[in-house]
């Protein structure tokens, strides 16, 4: 028979009423401060990612879509035509 390593049974801690007593407070308590960060909008400022609704910004609108991958660059090619300041990136 092996030894024992002097630690508690699980079924001791489970069954301890000190060890509910913590629980139901602490996993109430992570939920609701999780839903308030993101629900506040701090996680939003916090990690610089754009909020729900400035995912598609009015001047994202007319961004190019590829539709060919085969084609890509010639796609790309004639939306950069029709904006005169900027060029597509060369290919190497």
């Amino acid at each position: 028979m092996a030894g024992t390593t002097g630690e508690r049974p699980l079924g001791d801690i489970v069954t301890s009423a000190e060890f509910w007593l913590l629980h139901i407070v602490n996993f109430p308590a992570v939920f609701i401060s999780g839903w308030l960060f993101v629900s506040s909008g701090l996680a939003y400022d916090t990690f610089g990612t754009p909020r729900p609704d400035q995912y598609f910004a009015p001047s994202l609108q007319n961004s190019p879509i590829v539709t060919d991958r085969y084609q890509a660059k010639q796609q790309l090619d004639q939306y950069f035509q029709q904006q005169p300041e900027r060029s597509a990136p060369s290919l190497k």
